[in-house]
């Protein structure tokens, strides 16, 4: 069975623009949550830089 568990906003992956977002939204109060297709953390960053505008939100 499925736990029901409210939330305001639901991340949709764990790259550096939706762990950027959740951190901010946590930050600010918000109650989110992060999905990814990924069923784990990787033991490496999948990228190489991040541009500013890439940040943007």
């Amino acid at each position: 069975m499925a736990r029901s568990e409210s939330t305001d906003v639901l991340v949709v992956g764990a790259g550096p623009v939706g762990l950027t977002l959740a951190a901010e939204l946590r930050r600010a109060g918000v109650a989110c949550r992060i999905v990814d297709r990924l069923p784990a953390r990787l033991p490496y960053a999948k990228a190489v830089g991040i541009q500013p505008r890439t940040l943007e939100l």
